[in-house]
């Protein structure tokens, strides 16, 4: 009998995924333990293994396709057995002829995830590739060097600098992205870089011909996609939490300078272990230590108003990092923080975000989080509030690090200041509680020292 291929379960509160697309079409041979598909759940991509070694038919659904977990996606032929495709107007571009055995097999490229991705970005043709990896495999690597040696070509780090929405906009104006100054976080090219330099490519040669201006024609840039994967579930579960929980918020400013100042005596120290010293890594230090003095914002709310509610409280902190992804955002989660020192939490922060940002987050790095961090303190923000992630009680905000005069009570003085603020859901907590919290990671940050104990 064929196997069948089934949509995974890769977390315990996972009912769907999304299929980002088939890594092995109809009719080729695959090996047992052999990734045939990339999957996106609400958390992280993965791939798909084969259950058995033979003939990949019946792929019964196509890119984009939500489909419930556990629910057939296609079959298997092993050795000895004649497989058929079903119905093919009813899948993704089967091409597998019915009644093939299992010894014809078509010739098909093994590409990695990562190595598809840059590929599409930077304009590659993967049948014009090598591959150097296993069993000709093509990697990150090999895209890498076609595209460095390509004509005409630049460095894919430079092309991959730059936002889905800005390389649209490119295409449409016909604007080479390598010649755009980036006005994002490590030069990323945004969407108004790109029309800026449209406009200066097209405006007036001088103040004197204003009537240039009314030939101007920018192609219309209207599009409409649909919300998937993990973008469709933080549109929803965050529409859930804005509508059903009532957020009380808190701020307060924290001066940072001493944390300024340990960080450049630390910092090289702690890059030499592989880590980096940001201010996340202190916030973090601080909001788990806080978090053991004041647990019922370290808690969990679960049940309804029908049921009932009651609370959880955790003895470990199970921190989430919010990381920012091109399609959303992801929360990758440090265990027990409240036992990492400032050199071990920055190291694994480092990793989680490195693994987060490449893809490569396995389900369980990702789930189980007991209060979450979000720092947009990298960007001209000064200080915003965020939504809470259920069934968590609270978020830390943070925004970013500026000098402020200060009175010292004889003068001011220049003081690294950065605003935090604190969601927190009134059900569980109550303002002074959280107010208390508040205070505690404030007074910790404003004397970093005893976060090195």
């Amino acid at each position: 009998m064929p196997v069948s291929v089934i949509m995974p379960k890769f977390g315990m509160a996972q009912e769907e995924g999304t299929i980002i697309r088939w890594l092995k079409q109809s009719g080729d041979r695959v090996e047992k333990g052999e990734s045939i598909l990339e999957v996106q759940t609400d958390k992280v991509d993965m791939e798909v293994e084969a259950p058995a070694s033979g003939i990949l038919y019946d792929l019964r659904f196509g890119p984009d396709a939500v489909v419930p977990v556990t629910t057939l996606v296609a079959r298997i032929a092993v050795a000895g057995e004649s497989y058929a495709d079903r119905d093919q107007s009813s899948g993704p571009a089967a091409t597998g002829a019915p009644g093939a055995s299992l010894g014809s097999t078509r010739r098909s490229q093994r590409v990695s995830p990562v190595a598809q991705r840059i590929a599409e970005a930077v304009g590659i043709d993967l049948e014009t590739v090598t591959g150097s990896g296993l069993a000709g495999r093509i990697t990150k690597q090999d895209v890498t060097r076609a595209a460095i040696t390509a004509p005409g070509n630049v460095p894919v780090g430079d092309r991959l600098r730059a936002t889905p929405a800005a390389r649209r906009i490119a295409r449409a104006l016909a604007i080479d992205l390598a010649r755009v100054q980036g006005s994002g976080p490590e030069g990323r090219v945004q969407a108004m870089d790109v029309e800026t330099a449209g406009l200066e490519r097209i405006a007036p040669a001088s103040i004197d011909e204003p009537n240039h201006a009314e030939s101007i024609v920018f192609p219309e840039q209207n599009s409409e996609q649909a919300l998937r994967g993990r973008r469709r579930t933080i549109a929803t579960r965050l529409s859930q939490s804005w509508q059903s929980i009532p957020h009380i918020f808190l701020s307060t400013s924290v001066d940072m300078t001493q944390v300024d100042t340990l960080s450049a005596a630390l910092g090289s120290e702690i890059e030499r272990r592989n880590g980096k010293l940001t201010p996340t890594v202190w916030i973090a230090r601080a909001t788990a230590l806080a978090l053991l003095r004041h647990d019922r914002l370290n808690a969990w709310l679960l049940g309804d108003s029908t049921q009932g509610w009651r609370v959880r409280q955790h003895s470990a902190v199970a921190l989430g990092i919010a990381v920012a992804l091109d399609d959303g955002i992801i929360v990758p989660v440090v265990r027990n923080a409240q036992a990492l020192g400032i050199a071990a939490l920055a190291i694994q922060i480092a990793e989680l975000a490195q693994l987060a940002r490449a893809g490569k987050l396995e389900p369980d790095a990702v789930t189980g989080s007991t209060f979450t961090l979000s720092n947009l303190g990298m960007y001209p923000i000064e200080h915003f509030t965020a939504i809470i992630n259920p069934p968590e009680v609270g978020i830390l905000a943070v925004g970013r690090t500026q000098m402020e005069p200060v009175w010292n009570g004889t003068a001011f003085e220049p003081r690294a200041r950065m605003h935090v603020t604190l969601s927190a859901d009134h059900r569980a907590v109550d303002g002074a509680v959280a107010a208390a919290f508040l205070a505690e990671v404030k007074q910790l940050l404003e004397a970093p020292a005893q976060l090195l104990l």
